[in-house]
């Protein structure tokens, strides 16, 4: 596997947890949002990279007991391909939201980003070298 990017390495490593994000929120956590189109562009070109390495999946909808389903690796490209067509960033919230899933009622705010178990313990690696968020200011 080649060396991973900072944005790869901050994905995984929320990932590592909780094991699922929607890319709105995967967005928003691991940048600063301000709007630039070059941070889709950033998340989009992360996640590619992920997917190829077998690290991250994602997944567009849940099976009956509420578990995601994985797509698969085509599939997963498909999705990442798409997002610019549902995700915006709202100035006054300072914050990308996905436009594809507004309500009442509010369903979940899919695509979401799923690690594998090989990127949970990546995802489990980078955080024992690095800690929890490093590239967020220490308070």
């Amino acid at each position: 596997m080649s060396r991973l990017s900072e944005l790869e390495m901050r994905v995984l490593s929320e990932l590592e947890e909780a094991g699922e994000e929607n890319v709105a929120a995967m967005l928003n956590t691991v940048m600063h949002p301000i709007g630039d189109p070059s941070e889709l562009a950033d998340m989009q070109r992360a996640l590619e990279n992920l997917v190829r390495a077998d690290l991250v999946r994602m997944s567009m909808d849940r099976d009956p007991t509420g578990r995601l389903r994985d797509l698969s690796v085509d599939e997963s490209l498909d999705v990442i391909a798409d997002l610019t067509s549902g995700l915006r960033f709202n100035s006054a919230t300072m914050y990308w939201a996905d436009t594809r899933h507004s309500g009442p009622p509010f369903g979940d705010p899919f695509p979401y980003i799923v690690n594998t178990d090989a990127g949970k313990e990546k995802g489990f690696e980078i955080l024992d070298e690095r800690g929890y968020q490093w590239w967020r200011p220490k308070k």
